[in-house]
């Protein structure tokens, strides 16, 4: 993991998000001047696509909401208030038998499986009129398009986060 001291600018490079629909804002975001804290001597920042709280918080809460809406939807109605339970067990069945699949980088693979399931169960919901799947799906599409923009950008983020010497 790298680290940048002393950079109020490195707040915004895309470096520190995960996925391209939150880089690309970081990108749009950093283009703008950052002004120093003058309340610290020093600040130092990592360089970690794990470390934004904000970005995992959102995507696990818009997991859920997703996988909860599927649930409720596919139970009759005097069951419905079991949809997030059932929701949650759910997740964490996926997660814990994705934990165990092979070797290597678990998390990069397990979100692109849990994140391609979710897609083809979107896709299925989609077909049937659901506001949450088409919601998602949207979503998936903003990410794609963001993560072309940032393909054909690569040359001015790398030139973005040279500023702090990274």
């Amino acid at each position: 993991m790298n680290a940048v001291r002393d950079c109020p600018a490195a707040k915004w490079f895309p470096a520190r998000w995960q996925y391209a629909l939150p880089r690309l804002i970081a990108l749009i975001r950093g283009q703008f001047p950052t002004r120093a804290r003058t309340d610290v001597d020093h600040i130092l920042l990592a360089l970690d696509r794990e470390q934004s709280s904000v970005e995992q918080f959102a995507v696990g809460i818009g997991i859920l909401l997703t996988v909860t809406w599927y649930c409720a939807e596919l139970l009759p109605r005097r069951w419905m208030a079991a949809a997030p339970l059932l929701a949650l067990a759910i997740i964490q069945i996926a997660i814990a038998t994705l934990g165990f699949i092979g070797s290597g980088n678990r998390v990069r693979r397990n979100d692109a499986i849990v994140f391609t399931i979710l897609t083809v169960a979107s896709a299925w919901f989609a077909s049937r009129g659901s506001i949450a799947a088409c919601i998602f799906l949207g979503i998936v599409v903003l990410n794609a398009l963001a993560a072309i923009a940032l393909l054909a950008l690569r040359g001015v983020v790398r030139r973005t986060e040279q500023q702090c010497g990274t």
